[in-house]
């Protein structure tokens, strides 16, 4: 009896815990809802409550009417769709916030949008700020839904092609002391106002700089368009050097702290208006994570994030104690991120065969993986520098990001990653191929019996079936975002956006996309009707799934996030449509009425 006894009077405390706590009034109760709670045990509910910022009742209204207390905001949903905020496993934050905030050109080819756009930009930035970025005739080049419902047609006898041209007539009396240097899309050509030139030395009598042809009027002045050299085949595409950039680079100030924060407030603000409440945030300035601080005490942060630096940096995050699930419930680490090849785009992500259109080339290897060295367990071995680099991290319970493109770059560090094991032993390390973009089925498998992440952005296959067989074939595609032969295999599918995107597509974030992409494998123009190899759609359920609960795992933060159920973080949105009972061809137009983060509502629809 004496053993038993502190046994029943922790018992007893406990029971009465839990009981004072479910006398306790809720801050927040949403009923009258479709929740779709994303957690196994009880998919579906009617209602839940939430007090100091997490979920402490789910179930029927029945259930959680009694926790209403006078102060308590209630929520009559109607009947809406309700499910857990959604956590966008890629975002390029700083680039994506510059363009939000920024200048946005990719849909612009014509003189009157042109000025105004870099008018309206020149209103709301600081003194002193360069106006940068732009990518201007994305969309007359490459339209978002289908390549043959591109604009003007390019000359083939003209490598510049003959989109719209800017010119300084255009915008130098709206921008008289700020300097602009803007990039057609495919930043073969930029442009430059006057103020911009003169700080490049640039005039009527000038010699054109180094490596750049500077466009000019019958009297020698300088229009302000600029040309980079070309490359006279795809296999020399990333041997051309961008000579705009060398000559201008240095003369462009950094954004200051406070453009960068008003950058970070507008990045939100669209976060919020389509329901993500967290996010990864790959490889942005270090001095976001201050920004970060600095508005999460003063109240203003509204999306969750883990922040993920270059794998180079894993020593300073060792030596500072960060590993896996340092950090609180807004800003976390632990987490480091690498590339190891190059970008479908432009032909250079890397594959075992030749590209199909380009026979010369497999695409690239990243400059990380150089030099190549003897591993120090088999000298008959030669190791990459990032194998190196990730053993080192990955000893130090820091987890690994890699971006892989192609089907060897994926295989290779598949090869990696079992050599890993070997050499540091099994953890829970949740190794991520970040994009996983396409693998061979053969590594899908071993990827699955390695409990591989698979950090995918499920949008880049609407919009990249449009081209894909033409570069790699038809056999080779079947291996491009291949989600069911993912989940099958056993890998874990985490879903996100890889915002802002290409300079041909805008994601900016939208998760409904990325859902619609995986659902249906169409573009967003309905095509092809029964989806691109049909055989590799996932269902609503499991998107949602990839959307939330999967990025969670993916981040170690399961345990605190990705669902609605008791005792995780009140994260969640309300939805125009249900998700899973609606027609799939129309989730890509579906908004979001209402995004709470941690109880608060952070966006509210009219």
């Amino acid at each position: 009896m004496s053993r038993l006894l502190p046994f029943l009077l922790l018992m007893a405390v406990t029971a009465t815990a839990n009981a004072r706590q479910q006398a306790e009034p809720a801050d927040l109760i949403v009923r009258d809802a479709r929740v779709w709670t994303v957690n196994a045990d009880m998919p579906w509910a009617e209602a839940f409550a939430v007090r100091d910022g997490r979920f402490i009742a789910v179930g029927a209204n029945t259930d959680i009417d009694p926790l209403r207390g006078p102060g308590t905001e209630v929520v009559d949903a109607g009947g809406a769709f309700v499910t857990a905020g959604f956590n966008d496993n890629h975002v390029h934050f700083e680039s994506t916030g510059r363009l939000l905030f920024g200048l946005n050109l990719l849909d612009v080819s014509d003189e009157a949008t042109f000025r105004e756009r870099i008018a309206a930009v020149d209103a709301r930035y600081p003194d002193g700020t360069w106006i940068t970025g732009g990518d201007w005739s994305a969309y007359e080049e490459w339209n978002a839904n289908d390549v043959a419902e591109a604009g003007r047609q390019v000359d083939p006898d003209d490598p510049y092609g003959n989109l719209f041209t800017p010119d300084r007539r255009m915008v130098d009396d709206v921008t008289t002391d700020r300097p602009v240097l803007v990039r057609r899309f495919d930043r073969k050509v930029y442009f430059a106002n006057g103020a911009a030139l003169a700080a490049a030395g640039i005039d009527s009598r000038s010699p054109d700089p180094e490596g750049i042809r500077v466009d000019r009027r019958e009297d020698g002045t300088p229009t302000g368009v600029l040309y980079n050299p070309v490359a006279q085949d795809v296999a020399s595409t990333l041997l051309v050097r961008d000579n705009v950039i060398r000559l201008f680079g240095p003369l462009i100030t950094a954004p200051t702290r406070a453009q960068r924060t008003e950058e970070t407030r507008r990045a939100w603000a669209q976060m919020a208006r389509v329901g993500v409440t967290s996010y990864s945030d790959v490889t942005s300035h270090p001095i976001y994570v201050d920004i970060y601080r600095e508005l999460r005490e003063k109240g203003e942060m509204t999306a969750r994030v883990r922040y993920r630096p270059p794998l180079d940096r894993w020593q300073s995050m060792a030596d500072l104690g960060i590993r896996i699930g340092f950090g609180d419930e807004w800003i976390r680490f632990g987490a480091v991120k690498a590339w190891i090849d190059g970008i479908m785009g432009n032909s250079s992500a890397r594959f075992y065969e030749p590209y199909t259109h380009n026979p010369s080339s497999r695409g690239i290897w990243r400059d990380i993986m150089f030099p190549f060295e003897r591993s120090p367990d088999n000298p008959e071995r030669m190791q990459s520098r990032l194998e190196r680099l990730a053993l080192d991290a990955d000893a130090s319970g820091i987890q690994l990001t890699v971006h892989a493109i192609g089907d060897e770059a994926n295989g290779y560090l598949l090869d990696m990653l079992e050599r890993i094991k070997d050499r540091n032993g099994s953890w829970d390390r949740r190794f991520r191929l970040v994009h996983a973009q396409v693998m061979q089925p053969a590594d899908i498998r071993r990827a699955g019996a390695l409990h591989v992440v698979a950090e995918a952005q499920p949008f880049h296959a609407s919009d990249d079936m449009r081209w894909m067989e033409e570069r790699i074939g038809h056999e080779r595609s079947q291996g491009a975002y291949a989600f069911r032969s993912m989940l099958d295999a056993g890998m874990v599918l985490s879903f996100g956006s890889d915002s802002p995107g290409t300079n041909a597509s805008r994601y900016f974030l939208n998760p409904m996309l990325g859902i619609y992409a995986a659902v249906t494998r169409k573009t967003l123009g309905g095509e092809p009707d029964e989806g691109w190899f049909p055989d590799e759609r996932i269902t609503v359920e499991e998107a949602i799934h990839a959307y939330t609960m999967g990025t969670a795992y993916a981040a170690f933060e399961d345990h605190i996030k990705g669902s609605i159920e008791r005792g995780k973080l009140a994260d969640f949105v309300v939805l125009s449509d249900n998700l899973i009972e609606m027609n799939p061809d129309g989730i890509k137009d579906v908004t979001v009425r209402r995004t709470v983060v941690g109880g608060r509502t952070v966006w509210h629809a009219p």
